[in-house]
């Protein structure tokens, strides 16, 4: 069970949890290298995030993850992999796990992405359960990695509403970086909040207002081979995520049900864009 966290607060729930592994996404790199230097003195194998998208010009971010030295990186574009897989011929040892971006919806794509390099392929969120128990079928499940609880991204764009909504500037030179100190969320036509996260690149990505989880499926994944469950936070407090990691915990260890995680989490049992993800419409 891996914790993916966004805070200094969440982190230090995750320490505090005794959890093995961290993945870090943090919003700017100075706050993410002392979050780096804070897991590496708790004895936590590290994994850092990528941008979602990687732009001409872009590559000096990629440069300062590696000086952070990473035990591994979670990569979310191609363009990062490609690079990632060349500093590994050079000699670089930070494992690489493939994130949902890379869409490995089918096992020809993610044997594809395998053997490229990464170490693990996390499966598509487009994949509904029958789909994605039959690719396990044709796939080494331990090099798959399935999110298991998690706020579905829903739409990542270069437009900045921190900027546009709380400052008169046009970028980070003269926006005077308002998301350091506001939280922003978009709230739709019934009322609920999607939280506004901003990366490292000025881009926002768009979270569901509630998080879902898959743990009904927890049983069969193991079975099948699957070793490496990954639980995304977005702005939860640090009791919310040591309240999830103690039950995704609970239950990968055969000690709680998956009804138990739903009411001790309260997040909605689904997996994927849609409950199930896209629903065939022919049987």
């Amino acid at each position: 069970m891996v914790p993916l966290v966004r805070s200094d607060e969440q982190l230090d729930a995750v320490i505090a949890g005794g959890c093995a592994e961290v993945e870090l996404d943090w919003m700017e790199f100075t706050g993410l290298g002392n979050a780096v230097a804070k897991a590496r003195a708790a004895g936590l194998f590290v994994t850092v995030a990528t941008t979602r998208v990687g732009k001409p010009g872009e590559e000096p971010l990629l440069d300062r993850i590696r000086r952070l030295q990473p035990d591994g990186v979670l990569v979310r574009h191609f363009g990062a992999m490609m690079r990632l897989l060349r500093w590994r011929d050079e000699g670089d040892a930070a494992r690489l796990h493939g994130d949902f971006s890379l869409n490995a919806a089918n096992s020809i794509t993610a044997a594809h992405l395998l053997s490229l390099g990464l170490d693990t392929v996390t499966a598509s969120f487009d994949l509904d359960e029958r789909q994605l128990f039959a690719m396990l079928e044709h796939l080494p499940g331990e090099r798959v990695a399935v999110v298991a609880q998690h706020r579905i991204p829903t739409f990542h764009t270069e437009h900045c509403v921190y900027s546009h909504l709380l400052s008169n500037g046009r970028d980070y030179h003269s926006c005077g970086r308002p998301c350091e100190r506001h939280q922003v969320a978009l709230r739709d036509h019934l009322g609920r909040e999607h939280p506004v996260i901003v990366d490292v690149g000025c881009r926002n990505t768009v979270f569901h207002h509630a998080p879902q989880q898959s743990s009904a499926w927890a049983e069969r994944l193991l079975a099948g081979g699957v070793r490496r469950f990954r639980v995304e936070f977005v702005r939860e407090s640090g009791v919310q995520v040591r309240s999830v990691i103690g039950a995704w915990r609970q239950l990968l260890a055969g000690d709680i049900d998956a009804a138990t995680v739903v009411s001790r989490t309260g997040a909605v049992s689904r997996f994927g864009v849609a409950e199930g993800g896209v629903k065939l419409l022919v049987e």
